[in-house]
């Protein structure tokens, strides 16, 4: 019984909604339509694109150019989810932001350098020629290492020049 009672209200208001939200395609001219096409309401969007659908269901050789070129402008313009993501003159915003993200890490890894001591004494040459001493007389890596028969490296010795 409730069911009965308010059909006859939602038809109304379905008549309403649908009356009030019907664009013609008649009034939207196709021409340079991808120039027009941000300024269209999404209910015009809307209506073209169901348009444009029911009359490439028909046949093809009947369709104008206009409709033609609007037909795939609508379907593969860059427009929605193929909306380019980068603008004009991306690449050197990229470029600029890259080079300074570089030169302020390079400005930052300088100045806590400075701020820092001396070196360890373990980067001392002395400290190095000792280290390989007491590889050799604890025999620590015997196969290819210091401790190795005939071994002509320069073992824990950096090349630095300290």
């Amino acid at each position: 019984m409730i069911r009965n009672l308010a059909r006859p209200a939602i038809r109304a208001t379905q008549r309403r909604c649908a009356s009030t939200t019907t664009v013609t395609t008649s009034e939207i001219p196709l021409a340079n339509l991808e120039l027009r096409w941000k300024t269209l309401s999404a209910q015009e969007q809307g209506s073209l694109t169901k348009h444009l659908e029911q009359v490439q269901a028909g046949d093809w050789t009947k369709m104008t150019l206009e409709q033609k070129k609007a037909a795939y402008w609508v379907a593969f313009g860059p427009h929605g989810a193929r909306t380019p993501l980068t603008g004009p003159n991306h690449g050197l915003k990229v470029f600029f932001g890259t080079t300074a993200v570089v030169g302020a890490s390079g400005g930052l890894f300088l100045w806590i350098r400075s701020k820092g001591g001396e070196n360890p004494q373990t980067l001392t040459k002395e400290w190095q020629e000792a280290s390989n001493e007491y590889a050799r007389a604890n025999k620590i890596n015997p196969i290819s290492g210091v401790s190795s028969e005939g071994y002509k490296g320069d073992g824990f010795v950096s090349l630095s020049k300290n």
